[in-house]
């Protein structure tokens, strides 16, 4: 997946998870992981090329300090260290100041950890449309298959029939996620649908 689909799936994500608390220590792992992935900017200092030795300062962006400052700055330090040591993320130096860029395990591990708890969020006013996702995935990727019924499970999408699921808000991006993530693009469809007859079941099933 390329870098401008992993920032716009970051901020979504990272959307999602406004409003929980940062009181888990995994919880506080995964948005910041988020927040690098997004583009926010991170800055260092640096006693030694290419490594994390000392925390000094965020770059100078309003938007970039107002996600960062809930973090404990120790705390930061150490997770930093930790991220690094795990190879998820790395640093481009430049003049003693070092930016903190997620590498391609830390994309891919943020990916992963966010798959399986991705929700579809519900808008203030419904558009009267439907999508109906198919997918046709081969008996011989049937653990591919299972892991994407699976996700869309866990999204709330409506199981209508064996391989076609519904949903009623906007998910374009979600599933272009799924597909790519998992390797399906030539076996999955989203259908827009101005009407389904007798949709009275799938409205109480989305409350819409």
């Amino acid at each position: 997946m390329d870098e401008d689909k992993i920032k716009e799936l970051a901020r979504i994500l990272l959307e999602e998870r406004r409003q929980k608390a940062l009181g888990s220590r995994n919880e506080r792992l995964k948005q910041i992981l988020l927040l690098l992935a997004g583009g926010a900017a991170l800055a260092t200092a640096l006693v030694a090329p290419g490594t994390i030795k000392l925390f000094r300062n965020f770059v100078t962006n309003d938007s970039d300090w107002k996600e960062w400052k809930n973090f404990n700055v120790n705390y930061l330090r150490r997770t930093l260290r930790k991220l690094e040591s795990q190879k998820m993320i790395k640093v481009t130096e430049n003049g003693g100041i070092g930016k903190v860029v997620l590498t391609e395990h830390g994309r891919r591990k943020i990916m992963e950890m966010n798959i399986e708890t991705m929700f579809i969020r519900k808008p203030e006013k419904w558009d009267g449309k439907w999508r109906m996702v198919f997918y046709d995935v081969v008996d011989q990727r049937r653990v591919t298959r299972d892991k994407f019924r699976k996700y869309l499970l866990a999204g709330g999408f409506y199981p209508w029939q064996k391989s076609v699921y519904l949903h009623a808000y906007p998910c374009e991006k979600e599933i272009e996620f799924l597909r790519d993530f998992l390797g399906i693009g030539g076996e999955v469809r989203v259908v827009l649908a101005d009407k389904i007859e007798n949709d009275r079941q799938f409205r109480d099933y989305f409350g819409v």
